[in-house]
């Protein structure tokens, strides 16, 4: 098999084109370490789906679960290549997911027969219009705009979850997701709007030293690992309203929620 001698993915066809140098580290990946960073969504996610189906929980954590898994592979898949259908694989799973966690949220205390046609056909529709109306017009500010709004409704929600059923466990996995995510998103406004000011301390560094200065990296590692605490924070919720015995406990990714008799 020949060697690249240039990108394998051609000029990007993209509406955004983030800070990292496209194809620095390999012709194979337009941003390399965009592109790994995804890790920090696609393990998390497959390693709920698995607690899951271990634990015996609700469809509604798998389904979770793989919609934050699709974002994960959308990412790794746009970053890698570049390519507008790569990014609409990232984008439009990033809203339909989180249109269905503010749904898990409003019925984190209910039981599991009912269900609510009101909060199902509100999320549809926000989610079916920004569909529509993002692959009309295609502005990147259409969907930071409106993602960031479901993101606001599931933090007053999460606030809302702790005053109605507070335990110590539950408020540490929310201020420590919170927290993680704000830095996160700190991160990338400064990757986002000053870009010439991270390239050129980037430049000013030992190379090794480098991959630390991608910021948009960093958004992916600390938003990637708030969002599966925040899926923990729902499930903690969700198995105490179900009167599951539930425990906070260490596990190879960090933290995980368990049931106590499953161990």
């Amino acid at each position: 098999m020949a060697l690249l001698s240039g990108p394998l993915f051609g000029e990007p066809t993209s509406t955004l084109d983030w800070c990292e140098d496209n194809y620095e580290v390999t012709w194979y990946i337009a941003e390399f370490w965009n592109t790994v960073t995804n890790l920090s969504m696609i393990l998390p996610s497959m390693y709920g789906i698995y607690q899951a189906r271990k634990q015996h929980l609700e469809a509604r954590f798998l389904i979770l679960n793989f919609l934050f898994l699709l974002v994960g592979i959308g990412s790794w898949m746009f970053h890698m290549s570049l390519r507008y259908t790569m990014q609409l694989l990232d984008e439009l799973p990033m809203v339909w997911g989180t249109g269905y966690m503010i749904y898990c949220m409003h019925m984190a205390l209910t039981s599991p027969q009912l269900g609510s046609i009101k909060a199902a056909v509100s999320i549809t529709v926000y989610c079916t219009l920004f569909t529509i109306v993002y692959l009309t017009f295609k502005n990147p500010i259409i969907h930071q705009t409106m993602y960031g709004l479901l993101v606001c409704v599931i933090f007053y929600q999460c606030v809302k979850l702790l005053q109605t059923q507070y335990s110590k466990e539950a408020a540490m996995l929310y201020l420590a997701g919170l927290a993680m995510y704000l830095v996160g998103f700190f991160l990338w406004n400064i990757d986002t709007h000053f870009c010439w000011r991270v390239q050129e301390f980037r430049a000013a560094v030992p190379e090794i030293l480098r991959p630390l200065t991608q910021l948009h990296g960093w958004w992916h590692l600390l938003a990637g690992y708030a969002t599966y605490m925040n899926i923990l924070y729902w499930q903690h919720h969700r198995m105490t309203y179900l009167k599951r015995p539930v425990t906070l406990s260490p596990s190879w990714l960090g933290l995980t929620v368990k049931n106590r008799r499953l161990g």
